[in-house]
């Protein structure tokens, strides 16, 4: 999928969802069979308030300092989604397994397991005028002790391509992603709820710098409805699949026994 806005020549951009961490970024590295991280510290390691920061937003997000030319923008969404045949024991067995969750979250097609427990998810090639992004984003999945299924960004290449000809290269975009999400059993037991959240941020190079803010927003503001459109159809299209073929799986073992 291509965006194409007019006014800008804008190049932060996630991923999803998305999503993602905190790590300078740098140039994409050669070996892509590990996660793209910050060769100066190991993965990010969450804490509670900055999980909670993102998580307990709702909508979108926009923060310009144009002085020094920081910009953050993103988007935090409820999932619901009902899921036929569910009973709350029946979820919670489905919860636990990290990898029918990380095959439901995003296109079967655009994610693999990089390592247990660690997803990389690819994002469509997103193209502003002179700049192409195609990143992907390694996540790690789990369940935690209540039951509910936890994603955490832990690395990310926003894989940038600047056309020649553009006065600004990829390492003066100082892209740093941020995805964090959380589902658990609905209330009524028929299907699961939960949330998910996604935080860009990156530095704005001088010329950029004179747009005025509502064309910043309004142009992130298409990146975020774009993602989050994305992440939340793909999860339900494939929850309802894979839940489906989760409740086959076990019947079939039971008859089997």
């Amino acid at each position: 999928m291509a965006l194409h806005p007019s006014n800008i020549v804008f190049a932060l951009l996630i991923a999803s969802h998305y999503a993602v961490a905190a790590f300078t970024y740098r140039l994409p590295s050669s070996d892509h069979s590990r996660p793209f991280l910050n060769t100066e510290r190991s993965a990010k390691t969450w804490t509670a308030r900055e999980r909670d920061a993102i998580l307990g937003r709702d909508g979108e997000y926009f923060k310009l300092d144009r002085m020094r030319g920081k910009i953050s923008f993103g988007s935090s969404s409820r999932i619901q989604t009902p899921l036929d045949g569910a009973g709350e024991t029946s979820i919670q067995r489905w919860l636990e397994n990290d990898e029918q969750i990380a095959m439901s979250i995003w296109d079967p097609k655009l994610i693999k397991e990089i390592e247990p427990k660690v997803y990389r998810m690819k994002l469509m090639t997103l193209m502003f005028v002179t700049i192409q992004l195609s990143p992907h984003v390694d996540v790690k999945m789990w369940t935690d002790e209540k039951g509910y299924f936890n994603l955490e960004s832990v690395a990310f290449d926003p894989n940038i391509q600047i056309l020649p000809g553009v006065g600004v290269s990829a390492e003066s975009l100082g892209i740093l992603i941020d995805v964090v999400g959380e589902l658990y059993p609905s209330k009524d037991g028929t299907g699961v709820d939960g949330k998910i959240g996604f935080v860009t941020s990156g530095e704005l190079p001088p010329p950029m710098r004179l747009l005025p803010e509502p064309v910043l927003k309004s142009s992130l503001s298409t990146i975020n409805r774009t993602i989050t459109n994305f992440a939340i159809s793909s999860f339900q299209k494939g929850a309802r699949t894979k839940f489906r073929q989760f409740l086959q799986t076990e019947r079939a073992t039971v008859e089997g026994s």
